[in-house]
């Protein structure tokens, strides 16, 4: 797991050795948080969670889990379910998921497509 909480993170990941599918992604969505009227970077954290981190770990870093309906409490395989991310886009290898908190936080989540967790949220976008 990677957790970008900065600049100096979002930088860092980008000049190591990552997927090449995430490192485009990261690029393109950092690169759309900075204009000549605003620079959002500071106020968004980058999850990447890969194959092996598990739903603990996703809490333990952001202190949520995007299989927990946030308002209800049910869970991704229950009923009811109603899920708390603002968007969901299928990027191929990866699912990307965009957390909002109020006008000046956001989570943006990069699930690997294969693990555990991908494949309980990709059933949902059947």
């Amino acid at each position: 797991m990677l957790h970008l909480t900065d600049r100096a993170a979002i930088t860092a990941a980008l000049a190591s050795d990552i997927d090449p599918a995430l490192r485009d992604l990261l690029a393109t969505r950092a690169a759309a948080l900075v204009t000549d009227d605003y620079d959002l970077t500071d106020c968004t954290e980058f999850l990447i969670v890969e194959e092996g981190d598990t739903e603990a770990d996703i809490v333990a870093a952001v202190g949520f889990s995007p299989l927990v309906d946030p308002i209800d409490g049910y869970r991704i395989d229950e009923r009811g379910f109603q899920p708390g991310w603002d968007w969901l886009a299928d990027q191929g290898e990866w699912l990307e998921l965009s957390f909002s908190f109020g006008s000046d936080a956001a989570v943006v989540t990069m699930i690997a497509r294969t693990s555990a967790l991908g494949n309980a949220i990709k059933d949902l976008m059947v």
